[in-house]
């Protein structure tokens, strides 16, 4: 496991897009944007010198990725129902994409994954929560797979609760419907300080 922090992010985007690409296409997101869209996507983590990229490689290969910035720095679309609910943004760590191919799911490596984005809100200092968005499906979805690992128990073990106040809405391609509106609900955490 590896952490990138800011700028030194830039040399794993294409890596980084590529498995967002890859395994965000699986349910609950199911994302068919392209390089470019993912590009985009990424963007705001790349031009943060605070942001953080948890990441895990098989070799040469990335495997998982898991990424993290101050809500700050993101874009005003996420920025603004966080503010619009009564929380600053600025005492916010936004706890981004957490993408891990299929083969090592598992294997604990998800709780690692909020654990090294959380210490490095920690570590920055000066946020009163961590946060998240979930994307709201509904029970009834024709895509939804029989048995599908529901994450909110995971969650809310790790001290999440949602934030039913804070929606956001996002725009990607599924596949085979093109360009879909989607409400996110917020998740969020205190973030105890460091002892």
């Amino acid at each position: 496991m590896q952490l990138s922090v800011g700028q030194a992010i830039g040399p794993r985007v294409g890596a980084i897009t590529r498995l967002r690409q890859q395994v965000l296409r699986e349910w609950p997101s199911l994302y068919a944007g392209d390089e470019l869209h993912a590009l985009q996507a990424i963007a705001p983590c790349v031009a943060s010198w605070r942001s953080v990229a948890v990441l895990v490689s098989d070799g040469a290969t990335l495997v998982g990725a898991s990424t993290g910035l101050p809500l700050a720095d993101e874009c005003e679309a996420i920025r603004e129902p966080f503010r619009a609910a009564g929380l600053d943004p600025s005492r916010v760590f936004l706890l981004r994409d957490s993408m891990l191919a299929a083969p090592w799911r598992g294997r604990g490596l998800g709780h690692r994954f909020f654990d090294e984005r959380e210490s490095h809100a920690r570590g920055l200092g000066g946020f009163d929560c961590t946060a998240f968005l979930a994307v709201d499906r509904p029970a009834t979805h024709p895509l939804r797979p029989p048995f599908g690992r529901d994450r909110t128990e995971f969650w809310r073990k790790r001290g999440y609760a949602p934030r039913e106040t804070v929606t956001v809405t996002l725009d990607w391609p599924e596949p085979g419907a093109g360009e879909v509106a989607h409400t996110l609900t917020a998740w969020l955490r205190p973030l105890e300080r460091t002892r």
